[in-house]
């Protein structure tokens, strides 16, 4: 009876120290000296570096975040280009910390893979491009039986699929293994449309690199689909410190903070503000991050609405609407959750 005692405590002791061993938090981070996010840098759209050499773009500024929180310096971080198709390889052998991309989940990803959604970054939409006509279409009628390149084993595939019955517009759908493979069947005229991302779609449209082409976006709407940010799903401790990483900028916004007014917010006597700003340094520092990441952050880059509006929004070549990514209480689907 001892001898099974004993084996029985040697055997919680080793699912303990495998499930600490698993859940490694900021440790790896922190030991390579920068944080490393996963993007779409085959494009400018998402990532890039400009010819300042200054890295731009919605996932350059979210990953900043991370860089500014964890290390207290906004630029100790890299992005890595990771496919679709290779975003859990790349978690789970800690080639990235943090994945972000433009990325939907489907149930099938979720349970079948070490992907585990952190929280909503913004609501993206799925419409149709084509290569720009001399007279625009003036109903989808005019595609019917046409080839639509889509990205293969994505939401977006099975939502042009259900489109596609729906209407009867008998649509021969092309999937491709990846966003570029998906691109370069489209530039080469394998298909008359291609289906996807919004924000993805606009980025080519505004800057194509395809010889001769000029593409066009219909106003049709298939779709809103949220986008996640990615984490192992191993390391539950670094998905709660990223998700309040995320929710800062939103919360920002709901309490009228930008960049514009943050050095006049003073004298503040709501706690959740306290905390976020750091005037009450204890919750982030809970988290093992620096007290005035956020305040800094707002202060050199803004608050969630300006982030959207400079990178993706009106104030950026793509000129996406808002829409859904208003706070939910100026007729949008964003919530920011009160940080105490």
């Amino acid at each position: 009876m001892k001898l099974n005692a004993f084996f029985l405590v040697l055997l919680c002791c080793l699912v303990s120290f495998s499930a600490t061993a698993a859940d490694a938090g900021l440790r790896y981070i922190k030991t390579r000296g920068k944080v490393i996010c996963g993007t779409d840098t085959a494009t400018k759209t998402f990532a890039f570096t400009d010819k300042e050499k200054i890295r731009r773009g919605i996932d350059a500024d979210i990953c900043r975040m991370f860089a500014l929180a964890i290390f207290g310096d906004s630029e100790n971080f890299a992005l890595k280009n990771v496919p679709t198709n290779k975003i859990h390889q790349a978690l789970a052998n800690n080639k990235i910390d943090i994945m972000l991309g433009n990325t939907s989940i489907s149930a099938q990803t979720e349970i079948s893979t070490n992907i585990s959604p952190i929280d909503v970054l913004y609501y993206d939409k799925q419409v149709f491009a084509i290569n720009t006509p001399d007279v625009m279409p003036s109903s989808m009628e005019e595609f019917r039986g046409q080839k639509v390149c889509v990205l293969q084993n994505s939401p977006y595939e099975e939502t042009l699929r259900a489109y596609n019955h729906r209407f009867g517009l008998e649509l021969k759908i092309l999937p491709f293994i990846s966003a570029t493979a998906v691109r370069e069947a489209f530039y080469l005229n394998r298909c008359e449309l291609v289906s996807g991302s919004q924000i993805y779609l606009r980025g080519l449209a505004t800057s194509p690199v395809a010889k001769n082409t000029k593409i066009s976006i219909l106003p049709e709407e298939i779709s809103v689909l949220p986008i996640y940010a990615y984490i192992d799903y191993a390391n539950p401790t670094l998905k709660t410190i990223a998700k309040w990483i995320i929710n800062a900028p939103k919360l920002a916004e709901a309490n009228e903070i930008s960049s514009k007014n943050i050095d006049s917010v003073i004298g503040v006597r709501d706690s959740s503000v306290a905390n976020l700003l750091g005037i009450d340094d204890k919750l982030w520092k809970k988290f093992e991050l620096q007290p005035l990441w956020a305040k800094k952050y707002i202060k050199d880059y803004g608050n969630y609405g300006e982030i959207f509006e400079r990178n993706i929004g009106k104030d950026s070549p793509l000129q996406i609407e808002r829409d859904k990514n208003y706070l939910w209480d100026r007729g949008g689907m964003i919530v920011a959750q009160p940080f105490i």
